[in-house]
């Protein structure tokens, strides 16, 4: 139970972001920050691929295979089918749609970085997912499943997931800072912590 648990608390893939075509005074911060939370949570790729220089093809290729290799990641050594997997990551890619924000101002900075407002209402999806994992894995019990085998540890997770998505609720905004800041070539993009702690505040818990 202490695995299937520490994989509900998986984070999306984090995107750096670095690299990025659009740069200078035109340089549009929240309008970028924007994009890379639309494409990582709602699966909007289309304006994360323009500031990217990208095709949206590529965009989505980007977040999705990211996101992926993460969770195969955490998967190692337990020989999860393909099938399995997609399963999983569609009620994972449902959850992470439940991600509420509003991209506020962008202040630009005297080093030329830019401090955009974010605010964030918090999605207890993930929390109540591990909620529900003991009693869906003794449900499967009492019906002569084993839950230490790979298919039906697989269809807890998703089923628990299933669960605390019908149940989703919202806590109080919160208001957070995030940095975007450039590279020596001028590029700017989100640190990876900055994303961990947008993640960790739209989903509290995990």
């Amino acid at each position: 139970m202490k695995r299937m648990k520490r994989v509900l608390a998986l984070g999306m893939a984090v995107l750096m972001c670095m690299g990025l075509t659009a740069c200078g005074k035109d340089f549009d911060a929240a309008g970028y920050t924007k994009s890379v939370l639309d494409a990582n949570y709602h699966a909007q790729y289309d304006k994360y691929a323009e500031y990217r220089g990208i095709s949206e093809s590529d965009a989505k290729k980007e977040v999705t295979e990211g996101m992926r290799t993460q969770i195969e990641s955490a998967f190692s050594g337990m020989d999860v089918s393909d099938e399995m997997m997609d399963k999983y990551i569609e009620v994972a890619d449902k959850a992470y749609d439940l991600a509420d924000f509003t991209v506020k101002d962008a202040k630009k900075q005297d080093d030329d970085s830019y401090v955009v407002t974010v605010v964030i209402k918090p999605s207890d999806v993930f929390s109540n997912s591990s909620n529900y994992v003991n009693d869906i894995a003794t449900e499967y019990a009492d019906q002569g499943k084993d839950p230490t085998q790979t298919d039906v540890l697989m269809d807890i997770l998703v089923e628990s997931l299933n669960r605390a998505i019908e149940a989703n609720s919202y806590g109080d905004e919160t208001t957070l800072e995030v940095h975007v800041t450039a590279d020596k070539d001028g590029a700017y993009g989100i640190e990876e912590s900055e994303m961990e702690t947008l993640e960790a505040t739209m989903f509290p818990g995990e």
